[in-house]
């Protein structure tokens, strides 16, 4: 049976054999389109080419440009009431109603509340509001050129009956699934002329095997979850598209935004050819859990700092009884491919060279000294082997003092406890190199050369993953989910401030991703973490030496990094 990988092979080799000329695009319906336009230091600005004096010019405030209140909503065809008590402005057009006050950062949109970067004011005895937020909230989009330092509008009533829509396939299950839902839905009602269509598959491999069948029968979704190798792989075919000519557009990000994003976040979303094919999304690493009150009682009164503490905390934890049988380890775990590129990193080791086709790790000496250590931990009894998720059950019955997962699986975690013990969460141990975490986690790639998209369609998968990707949608979903923000703006914001207020442990990720270190960017790297996976197993379970092991699993890894 072909592999993910292999499969996709075959089918991108018979559709460059076959596939001569793609379908056209039928061509869109004749729509009734307002065109707006505004000058920034002008007190002029057009409507479908026709000037008009405005009240006040337009002007730029924080970044973003304001407008004169009236001219905009009347431009558009929009109701406005003004309530002069609360110096609040309500905007009705078709079923959408915007309501923004003066100097308030929060505004509601079909009864959600957005967050503004620059509220709504009064400027010479005029009010003025943001243009983007207020033309996009009614169905509009909104352009900006720098050079001539001007805004357009462009508007149509038949978006709102003829949405652009947007399929996004995604595994997002349970509550990670019920986030998605609900920031989906958001977006939906505050953008009334989009809509993005989830798709929820079953989980990762369901994902990637459906979306490589979609590829064949040329109808992959506009947008889809995608790891960093997963994208390697469908790069190499004719629809997956790059995110710079959005990013560099006329309703792209600045270069201020382009900074807010911290900088491995922003570089994991690139392959290896420079070019940039993802977004962040659901992005974390990995932390240590462990039992506060099984701490205190061997005498250990903080989480451990280096890999050696952690190794003498696994001693000291350690615990048989009178007939010399386990009933307590000091750790427990799954063999993690995650946790151990971690290991070998901060041992000074490396897994890959920088053009990702030749392995570094077989005769390291860093790389032995990292195995080993857990290779005599499991060894010793010290930290007990276990399978799938042995090592969290484990922790939750209090029979393992620490196990490693991921940031987001901390609710799961205290699932498992259920109360019975305090809860502590640390970042990953440092070793001889320094602290170092394997960032992972999917992006968002989008199959923008499909041609049955419309380019209203792929404008507006465009301007979701914008939105999702902005630091207050970045702060819900941090706070909602425990994956860590793409945004380093998001620490600011009052609900993730509220979140980590709350459980200030769980900063702990964010404490290490200085400090991350990427996965492959490249298609090989899905079979090579099938090959890595079993040749620790048989490493920990003592059936082959480091040295043995680590010598077979390069052999093994190269010969698919090459293919």
């Amino acid at each position: 049976m072909l592999n993910a990988r292999r499969l996709l092979a075959v089918v991108l080799a018979l559709l460059v054999a076959f596939t001569s000329v793609l379908a056209a695009v039928p061509g869109a319906k004749a729509e009734s389109m307002t065109t707006i336009e505004v000058y920034i230091g002008k007190n002029t600005g057009t409507v479908n080419g026709t000037t008009t004096t405005l009240e006040q010019g337009a002007v730029i405030k924080n970044g973003r440009t304001l407008v004169p209140l009236r001219f905009i909503t009347e431009a558009m065809g929009a109701t406005l009431a003004w309530d002069a008590a609360t110096r609040t402005a309500n905007i009705t057009l078709a079923d959408n109603k915007i309501a923004l006050t003066i100097d308030k950062t929060v505004a509601k949109v079909n009864d959600y509340d957005v967050v503004l970067d620059t509220p709504a004011a009064i400027i010479n005895g005029k009010t003025v509001v943001p243009v983007r937020f207020v033309a996009e909230s009614m169905g509009a989009t909104t352009t900006w050129d720098a050079t001539l330092k001007k805004v357009t509008v462009q508007f149509s009533m038949d978006w709102l009956k003829d949405k652009a829509i947007v399929p996004f396939w995604e595994a997002m299950a349970a509550a990670l699934g019920q986030s998605l839902t609900g920031l989906t839905k958001e977006f939906n009602a505050t953008h009334p002329s989009m809509e993005v269509q989830l798709v929820q598959m079953a989980n990762y491999n369901t994902l990637q095997t459906k979306t490589i069948g979609a590829i064949a029968a040329k109808d992959p979704p506009l947008i889809a979850q995608a790891y960093e190798n997963w994208a390697a792989q469908y790069a190499t075919g004719f629809y997956l598209s790059t995110f710079d000519s959005y990013i560099n557009g006329a309703n792209g990000l600045s270069k201020a935004e382009i900074a807010d994003f911290f900088p491995k976040m922003w570089d994991s979303s690139k392959l290896a050819d420079g070019k940039r094919y993802m977004m962040p999304f659901n992005k974390s690493n990995v932390v240590i859990y462990y039992n506060k009150d099984m701490f205190k009682a061997a005498g250990i009164t903080r989480a451990p700092a280096t890999w050696q503490e952690f190794a003498d905390d696994c001693a000291k934890l350690n615990r048989t009884n009178d007939k010399g049988e386990q009933i307590q380890w000091g750790a427990s775990h799954t063999p993690s491919v995650d946790v151990w590129y971690s290991l070998v990193y901060a041992y000074g080791g490396r897994i890959l060279s920088d053009t990702y086709d030749n392995v570094l790790f077989g005769e390291s000496n860093a790389a032995k000294a990292a195995t080993q250590l857990f290779a005599d931990l499991y060894a010793k009894k010290y930290m007990h082997y276990t399978t799938a998720y042995g090592d969290q059950s484990d922790l939750g019955v209090g029979k393992a003092g620490m196990y490693m997962g991921s940031v987001v699986g901390r609710s799961y975690v205290e699932v498992a406890i259920g109360g019975k013990f305090e809860l502590g969460e640390a970042p990953l141990p440092a070793g001889p190199a320094g602290q170092a975490a394997a960032l992972y986690g999917t992006n968002i790639v989008m199959f923008g050369n499909a041609p049955k998209y419309t380019q209203r369609q792929k404008d507006a998968g465009w301007a979701y993953i914008k939105w999702f990707t902005s630091p207050h949608t970045q702060a819900v979903w941090a706070a909602q989910t425990g994956y860590l923000p793409a945004r380093q703006s998001s620490l600011e914001d009052p609900v993730l401030i509220a979140a980590y207020a709350a459980k200030p442990e769980t900063r702990s990720g964010l404490q290490q991703l200085s400090g991350s270190v990427l996965e492959p960017p490249t298609g090989g790297w899905n079979d090579a973490r099938s090959k890595i996976s079993a040749n620790l197993q048989n490493i920990f379970l003592g059936k082959v030496t480091v040295a043995e092991g680590l010598k077979k699993m390069a052999i093994d890894v190269q010969a698919v990094i090459r293919k």
